[in-house]
């Protein structure tokens, strides 16, 4: 690890929480004032034989929250102009953010020409570069817009709607995220997966809500998507670094306390800040630094670059509030992954500077990790900035971070490159000036990102001239990744024929394999019996990658044929972790289904996907370095009290704070979702929890959270247990 000298670190951060307590006895400035972009990358711990660059700082960029290259390696970046701008968070969601287009002329990796591309909007979510368009989303909407750039000024002159989404105008940090590229020429967000056609998005959802749910659309992740090289999406949420990427993205996936697929390091923090500022994720006073464990993971990149070969295959994630970047490494085990600290005991990136709030990162073109640090003062979202009520801590928290100047540390922003020192970063690209059969020689690309992007291009431009030359790939080349990755782009673009599918599921390398696997899904559909024949000889192979394929594949769950494979399946793999956590999880959601008519599927998709984050999937309370997050729903006392609808109603549309019956939990506060779900979902989710964990048999009518609603609506607080 490369550390900064210790007295130049001293020199330039001005004030820890040791010193503002000593300034505070002698009167001294007790200000943290914010460094210049070099000083700050200075202070920036990074591991040996790595450099830490600025690639473009304020005001070039302002406020960044995510960014995204296009296939000439210009970044768009959404900056959010009205974030937390003072401690009341005045004015948010005025139409006044944007996004800006970056772009490097010389060639020396550093941006020096900015056009702002799109002006005056609320929030920018999620930029994702297309042929001749950018996808976007923007706060309080799930609506996908597609921008337009006919003069190639830098400046969107037209946009238009790619997908109409609802209205959504909850929580900012649970609204939608990631617009991501798949393997299987879907677009993932942590919302829907899209499928672009002619210049409009065919939706669907993940996994198994797309056969639970048809009335609201849950989310898989909170800030962030990736994936990797065979198509698996990469998730996190506030508390975990990674999860959700045991099975390619379209499939059901685990929520964090299903299944074992962390360490025991993976939450714990080895922070060098000691600014305690933090809302949740406790202090670690021993050691002065923040935090206990992890409080606001985000913005996560499964790492695919020719760069850093060493890196390749492991994740990093950004920690704002504890002023660092975990790497996690997956052990792979009889099918199923578990993620570890990369760096036990330490983190992969990390300062002491108090302002370093990293919360994106992405696979460069030229090979290199780049990060989007917001560098500013306030991270915490208003709900969990409190500065006259609220819990006791968080308020002398406001009057701690007001006293040191942090509330008044904003529209600053820089974005770094991390590269080797002894190697020289990539070319740029000029990936939207070539022909598509100029495209295709990148899919030999040791770095993933021209692959996924030369694909991408491929298929949006419908260029089937290059047909006859990916059928040669997908025959003869050497590297399977490039086999697997043209086998997907011409499924893309012309859909696979029956005869390279069966060629294929005889592949010698199993990524191959399971690709032609899961495209032949719909030839299983239309009970094609040779592609069934062939599929049903593959059933002894041991390898893990491909038994996980075949069971999801055979997914008809009321065909006799699937039933069958699906139980040889388990018959034959007995080891097999992932297809025995999946025979688990059908047979809980089946029981689920039969105990009551209360238990929905709008309320199990609201519960797993917003819930069960803190209060755990089976009911009991997610519990993190030994404390609950959130306190158990099971017989809960709230549930079992005959009063209890209303309080219960109350609680979630306004929120609860403090201790309950005297005992603390980490998360302090169920937030508000007054504005998040209407009157049907919040009473679909009580009832779910009501039925499910504490033997309701009368429901909560909608009509009841309507009139409760009406009747607090001018309410600004959270309720406290001795209130209700």
């Amino acid at each position: 690890m490369k550390i900064v000298p210790a007295l130049f670190v001293a020199a330039i951060i001005s004030v820890t929480v040791g010193k503002a307590e000593e300034s505070a006895a002698t009167g001294e400035s007790q200000i943290i004032k914010p460094l210049s972009p070099e000083d700050a990358a200075r202070t920036i711990q990074i591991p040996d034989g790595y450099r830490m660059e600025v690639v473009a700082s304020e005001p070039m960029v302002q406020e960044p929250v995510m960014f995204a290259f296009d296939g000439n390696g210009a970044i768009y970046v959404c900056e959010w102009l009205t974030y937390m701008q003072d401690e009341y968070g005045t004015d948010q969601y005025k139409p006044i953010s944007r996004v800006v287009k970056l772009v490097d002329t010389d060639g020396d990796g550093r941006m020096d020409k900015r056009t702002v591309f799109l002006d005056n909007v609320i929030l920018p979510r999620a930029v994702l570069p297309l042929h001749d368009r950018v996808l976007v989303t923007l706060t309080q909407s799930d609506t996908v817009w597609a921008c337009f750039d006919t003069d190639n000024d830098g400046v969107a002159d037209r946009r238009e709607i790619a997908h109409k989404g609802r209205v959504n105008t909850g929580n900012i940090e649970v609204q939608s995220t990631g617009l991501l590229w798949n393997l299987d020429n879907t677009i993932c967000s942590n919302y829907y997966r899209f499928r672009y056609d002619d210049g409009k998005l065919e939706t669907s959802l993940h996994g198994d809500y797309q056969f639970w749910s048809d009335e609201w659309a849950p989310f898989i992740s909170q800030w962030g998507l990736s994936r990797d090289d065979l198509g698996r999406l990469y998730c996190s949420d506030h508390t975990y670094p990674v999860y959700g990427y045991q099975a390619p993205a379209g499939y059901p996936s685990f929520i964090p306390g299903e299944i074992d697929e962390f360490g025991e390091d993976t939450i714990k923090v080895w922070s060098a800040c000691e600014v305690e500022d933090q809302s949740q994720g406790g202090y670690r006073r021993k050691e002065k630094r923040v935090l206990q464990v992890t409080s606001a993971t985000c913005g996560q990149t499964f790492i695919r670059s020719h760069l850093m070969p060493e890196f390749y295959g492991r994740v990093v994630t950004c920690e704002p509030v504890g002023r660092l970047i975990r790497m996690s490494r997956i052990e792979w085990n009889n099918g199923m992954g578990k993620s570890f600290n990369a760096y036990p005991g330490s983190e992969f990136i990390r300062s002491p500077d108090a302002y370093f709030r990293p919360v994106w990162t992405e696979n460069g073109p030229d090979g290199g990790l780049y990060v989007a640090d917001m560098y500013r003062g306030i991270v915490q979202e208003r709900t969990w900035f409190p500065t006259t009520k609220g819990r006791p801590e968080w308020i002398e928290r406001y009057h701690r971070v007001k006293k040191w100047g942090m509330v008044d540390v904003i529209r600053h922003g820089r974005i770094y490159r991390l590269v080797p020192d002894d190697k020289t970063p990539g070319p740029q690209p000029r990936m939207l000036d070539q022909k598509s059969s100029e495209l295709l020689r990148y899919f030999t690309h040791k770095n993933g990102w021209w692959r996924d992007q030369a694909q991408k291009l491929i298929v949006c431009r419908k260029d089937l001239s290059v047909v006859p030359a990916l059928k040669r790939m997908i025959d003869s080349d050497a590297d399977p990744l490039t086999r697997m990755q043209a086998l997907w782009t011409l499924e893309g673009l012309a859909g696979v024929d029956k005869a390279i599918v069966l060629e294929k599921l005889s592949d010698a390398d199993v990524r191959v394999r399971t690709a032609a696997i899961h495209i032949a899904e719909r030839f299983l559909q239309a009970k094609d019996v040779k592609v069934e024949m062939k599929l049903m000889s593959m059933l002894n192979d041991k390898d893990p990658l491909q038994v996980t394929q075949l069971y999801l594949s055979f997914n008809e769950k009321n065909t006799r044929l699937h039933k069958e494979v699906r139980r040889l399946l388990v018959e034959r793999h007995p080891d097999h972790k992932l297809v025995a956590a999946y025979v688990r999880k059908d047979q809980k959601d089946l029981h689920e289904k039969n105990r009551s008519s209360l238990v929905t599927k709008l309320g199990r998709n609201i519960y797993r996907s917003y819930c069960a984050t803190c209060h755990g999937v089976d009911g009991k309370g997610l519990k993190e370095a030994g404390h609950l997050a959130a306190p158990a729903l099971l017989d809960n006392r709230y549930f079992r009290d005959k009063d209890g609808h209303g309080k219960l109603t109350r609680i979630l549309l306004k929120g609860l704070t403090g201790p309950l019956a005297g005992q603390t939990y980490r998360m302090g506060l169920m937030p508000p979702v007054e504005h998040t779900y209407d009157d049907k979902q919040i009473a679909a989710v009580l009832n779910y929890v009501g039925a499910n964990w504490n033997g309701w048999e009368k429901e909560i009518d909608p009509s009841l959270v309507s009139r409760i609603r009406a009747e607090i609506r001018d309410r600004k607080q959270p309720y406290t247990d001795d209130e209700l």
